[in-house]
């Protein structure tokens, strides 16, 4: 095939393209709505940081710092000018546990061993305990018809829920779990990930990615409740093209602790316990949600081709 074949052929497909991505730009369904937080990385999920007894300026318990011990002076037996039996025994104690504190340390690195050798925290030991532990779960349901009244629901959950507080959140996620579970008949493609144990920052970085990918799948966001923040749009509504065949829902939750029974869903019955376990989160173990929904308008449209094109992840339940 020769040199201007090859480039009238890349003419033709680009032309095809630029025809064709019109039409894809329309494919799917226009609407969405979400409402979600993200109060429980804000808070340390549920953990308060040591106080030192010292809170002036420059004193910053994350930032690291330098790490000591204080030793009292005892004042026994002349107090800085003579040690005294007392001062001497206490001196000799504390060689003693620093000699055996090193050689405990030294074979430990000798056997290879990791974290502390004498049980205390390491620097990454001080690190998760400040940081925490954080699991990151995804789960994405398609319902049919029969359902379509949890737009209105999830609207409704927007509208009146309290995105301002962890308890707040945790019972819209609990309202929201139990909404698909009533209708779990209806679920007919289903998709579950999970993610961690990682940091509370990798965790809060990744669920904004998540989040931010499914929300833009749909063109208009016709209500986005986050933080206590309510955001409207008022692009008027237009009627989708084909029917409302099915209605996506995903729920994203980041947790202070793994999920057992978050697995790959292979039945009705994983997917009940699943929602169930969901909703059972507490508001002090739970550190974001989002839940996402398209489409929000009542005249859009969501063909079962349209979910299998934008969202290929989902699998027949």
């Amino acid at each position: 095939m020769t040199i201007r074949r090859v480039a009238g052929w890349l003419k033709v497909l680009v032309l095809a393209l630029v025809m064709l991505l019109p039409t894809l730009a329309l494919a799917g369904p226009r609407s969405g709505g979400s409402f979600g937080g993200r109060l429980g990385f804000r808070s340390g999920g549920g953990m308060t940081a040591p106080r030192s007894g010292y809170s002036g300026s420059g004193s910053n318990y994350y930032g690291g710092g330098s790490h000591f011990f204080f030793l009292p002076s005892w004042g026994w037996g002349g107090g800085y000018g003579g040690v005294g039996l007392f001062g001497t025994l206490f001196v000799l104690v504390a060689v003693g546990i620093g000699a055996a504190m090193v050689m405990r340390a030294i074979r430990a690195a000798r056997a290879g061993g990791g974290g502390s050798p004498w049980g205390f925290p390491t620097g990454d030991d001080e690190a998760a305990a400040v940081q925490g532990r954080a699991y990151l779960y995804k789960l994405q349901l398609a319902l049919g018809r029969s359902a379509r009244g949890i737009q209105d629901r999830l609207s409704q959950f927007a509208a009146q829920g309290d995105t301002s507080s962890e308890a707040g959140l945790a019972a819209l996620l609990q309202q929201s779990a139990l909404e698909l579970l009533r209708n779990k008949d209806s679920i007919r493609y289903a998709a579950a990930e999970a993610r961690g144990p990682m940091s509370l920052t990798n965790a809060e970085t990744a669920m904004n990615g998540v989040s931010l990918s499914e929300r833009s799948r749909f063109q208009v966001e016709r209500v986005r409740v986050a933080d206590g923040r309510t955001a409207r749009s008022d692009a008027p509504a237009e009627e989708g093209k084909e029917a409302l065949e099915l209605v996506v829902v995903t729920l994203v939750a980041a947790t202070r602790t793994a999920l057992a029974r978050f697995k790959p869903i292979g039945s009705p019955d994983e997917l009940a316990a699943l929602l169930s376990e969901l909703g059972g989160v507490s508001p002090d173990g739970l550190l974001g949600l989002e839940v996402i929904w398209t489409p929000a308008d009542a005249n859009d449209s969501m063909t079962e081709t349209d979910v299998m094109t934008t969202y290929p992840e989902l699998r027949s339940l």
